[in-house]
């Protein structure tokens, strides 16, 4: 079982990884995260979305593995933002240009790493609560 601690670090990791997949979604359904919201290099962004939620199906929303998923979602989301900053068509339709697109998906990158780094905790509470005399 985890500890308070724990369990508390589980669910702000689950809130943060909520929160960033909530208001990704909403961005780029009202404004679009490239240029407008009918912007094809948009449909990435919900694609990573779907890969948190794949990888959260995948680690059966245990700690250890909820936090290996978070990371790789953050990967997901920095690859993609460096791929779509890069093309030649962000700079052409996209009035904020490359660094808007860079700007605003580090703080998606930024929100998935917190998640991980909070399931990470959680992961480690619990294996110190099983082991006797180990501390966090």
């Amino acid at each position: 079982m985890l500890g308070k601690s724990g369990r508390g670090a589980y669910r702000i990791g689950i809130a943060a990884a909520l929160a960033a997949s909530f208001l990704e979604v909403w961005i780029n359904l009202a404004v679009g995260i490239v240029g407008s919201e009918d912007n094809p290099a948009n449909q990435g962004f919900f694609l990573v979305v779907a890969a948190a939620g794949a990888c959260a199906f995948t680690a059966r929303l245990r700690a250890e593995g909820m936090a290996r998923a978070m990371l790789a979602v953050g990967g997901v989301q920095a690859l993609l933002a460096l791929a779509i900053a890069t093309a030649p068509s962000t700079v052409r339709d996209d009035p904020k240009g490359a660094i808007g697109v860079l700007v605003l998906s580090a703080g998606f990158v930024a929100l998935w790493l917190v998640s991980a780094a909070l399931f990470h905790r959680s992961a480690r509470i619990a294996a110190g609560a099983m082991m006797p005399g180990c501390r966090d």
